[in-house]
């Protein structure tokens, strides 16, 4: 309790958080990075070797973490993921929607299985991970849910309009889960990263010429890592950012700027 008598919650020793693409780069870095602050983490991905790389470091830094295997693009996947978190750990405090996809294709050429693809991992997994779990933390009176965007959401994307527009509808979708839950004590905010070394920019480029361009073009002359974006996602859960809801929080050493 503060001297103006407002409760400010955050993540507390204990509380669950739940990480989808918890095998990839984001997903990794949100992981280490949390447990660290006291979370026990449920590490969701459809790639079991990764995920299980993830527990493991986790655990070797002193954290508590299982692995959940999950299919985002299939709706019973995820109910069934659900479950066993649930079984496991109980109700979650906060859900990082990392996990996306990216087939690369121009709007002409990508089929529709590419499109709807795309949708069903970017998007409905989201939305139903939200249906899942909002009314436990609406029931409990507290929850954080980040959600992750792209800098193309705002750009668009050449050969990427379906993971572009996932992208843009993530942060419409942040805004109105922030708008619903807000009364309830659950935040809901949006982190949009600019290029970072990941896997998935690795697909159309290499590392050399992700740091060239960044030197160039970048207004801080460099690439981002997840465990920047990794900082910002221990922000959101924390009691400083207890006011903050709503919010798509661009992080891209000022490649983007946002009004």
């Amino acid at each position: 309790m503060n001297k103006d008598d407002i409760v400010r919650d955050g993540l507390r020793p204990g509380d669950v958080v739940i990480v989808t693409g918890g095998g990839g780069g984001f997903g990794r870095a949100f992981s280490l990075r949390l447990a660290k602050m006291g979370a026990r983490i449920a590490v969701w991905d459809i790639d079991e070797a990764q995920g299980a790389q993830t527990v493991r470091l986790v655990k070797d830094s002193g954290g508590e973490a299982s692995f959940f295997p999950v299919d985002l693009a299939d709706p019973r996947s995820i109910a069934a993921c659900a479950q066993m978190t649930l079984d496991t750990f109980g109700a979650p405090y906060c859900i990082i929607n990392n996990a996306s996809v990216f087939p690369r294709g121009e709007v002409i050429a990508l089929s529709l299985d590419h499109w709807e693809w795309t949708l069903k991992v970017n998007l409905t997994a989201p939305f139903l991970i939200a249906k899942t779990f909002g009314p436990l933390m609406i029931e409990r009176g507290r929850g954080v849910v980040i959600n992750l965007a792209s800098g193309r959401a705002i750009e668009g994307a050449a050969k990427g309009a379906n993971y572009a527009c996932t992208k843009a509808a993530i942060l419409s979708l942040t805004k109105s889960l922030a708008l619903e839950w807000a009364r309830h004590g659950v935040r809901v905010n949006a982190i949009i990263p600019g290029q970072s070394l990941t896997a998935m920019p690795l697909v159309a480029t290499t590392e050399a010429q992700m740091h060239e361009q960044a030197r160039t073009r970048n207004p801080m002359g460099r690439i981002g890592y997840p465990e920047d974006v990794a900082g910002l996602a221990a922000y959101l859960v924390s009691a400083d950012a207890a006011y903050m809801t709503g919010q798509g929080i661009a992080i891209n050493g000022g490649a983007v700027m946002i009004p």
